[in-house]
């Protein structure tokens, strides 16, 4: 995407009118963290760079799938981190400390989110003006 081609890049050109990043992360990825760490490097590779100044909030999705380990959870889908290594790793590769944990699937933790996104995006909008 940094590299200006590909669906990527035209996303990064949207994002640059945004306030704030949010990014959601996927507990049953392979590996969230490398995840989490390929999307700030192309966000540093952009452009200018300035991406990488804009504030960030991390949403870990599908927590649910912590309290169903062992069990056949969506046919497959497992966690490779337990919650606490996931909240530590993310914390170390995480220039802030907004983490928020959700499951959408659930509904557990979306309505806090968005009451909090709101809150932090004007905030950060005040902040600007």
């Amino acid at each position: 995407a940094a590299k200006g081609v590909g669906l990527g890049h035209a996303f990064l050109r949207h994002v640059e009118r945004c306030h704030v990043i949010l990014h959601l992360v996927d507990a049953t990825s392979i590996d969230p963290i490398e995840d989490f760490k390929m999307l700030n490097r192309e966000i540093v590779k952009y452009g200018t760079g300035q991406l990488a100044s804009m504030p960030q909030v991390v949403v870990v999705n599908k927590i649910d799938a912590f309290d169903r380990a062992g069990e056949d959870w969506e046919k497959g889908l497992k966690t490779k981190y337990t919650k606490e290594d996931l909240q530590a790793k993310l914390q170390e590769a995480m220039p802030h400390a907004r983490l928020m944990w959700m499951s959408a699937k659930e509904k557990d933790g979306v309505d806090d989110l968005m009451t909090r996104m709101l809150a932090f995006v004007r905030k950060v909008k005040g902040n600007n003006a």
